[in-house]
């Protein structure tokens, strides 16, 4: 017969009835040769768009604490503010209504009001506040995933919407 059970006798060991704790380990090993692991770096939420492929050793020599976060809240933070602007502009299309965009200031106090609970203390929510600002920041101006509309004249906060080609993953 042809098969695998032909070559039972030509390679002992591989033709056993039961997975055994060294077929297990064996496995593992080979997989885990075989995974390639993408290790995400810290965001960097100074403002320095223009410069995004700066090594450490650069950045070591700057004066100054860089703002970072790492990419997994900053994923957490942008899509919590995405799926807001995106449940906002929906509620606004059923309701007819012209404004069809958050300010920037109504996003970060949102954001904030869902996150109060894990705050503590005042210098911590301004913390965040200043976070929340740059994460926003970083969509429009490097991701480009947020536009803003208006704003500008005297401090005005900008209108935000979220491109429209954009899929949230």
């Amino acid at each position: 017969s042809s098969g695998i059970n032909a070559e039972c006798p030509l390679r002992p060991g591989v033709c056993e009835d039961e997975v055994l704790v060294g077929h297990v380990k064996e496995a593992f090993r080979l997989l885990s040769k075989s995974i390639i692991r993408v290790e995400t770096p810290d965001i960097n939420l100074e403002d320095e768009p223009e410069v995004p492929e700066q090594t450490d050793d650069a950045m070591d020599g700057e004066e100054g604490e860089q703002l970072r976060i790492t990419f997994e809240d900053y994923r957490k933070i942008s899509n919590m503010l995405i799926q807001r602007m995106r449940d906002f502009e929906d509620q606004e299309k059923n309701k007819d209504s012209e404004e069809g965009a958050l300010k920037k200031k109504e996003l970060v106090d949102w954001y904030i009001s869902q996150v109060e609970e894990e705050i503590e203390g005042e210098q911590e929510m301004i913390a965040r506040m200043n976070v929340t600002e740059k994460v926003i920041e970083r969509l429009v101006k490097v991701d480009n995933v947020l536009l803003e509309i208006g704003g500008g004249e005297k401090g005005e906060s900008p209108y935000l919407v979220v491109h429209p080609n954009y899929i949230v993953d």
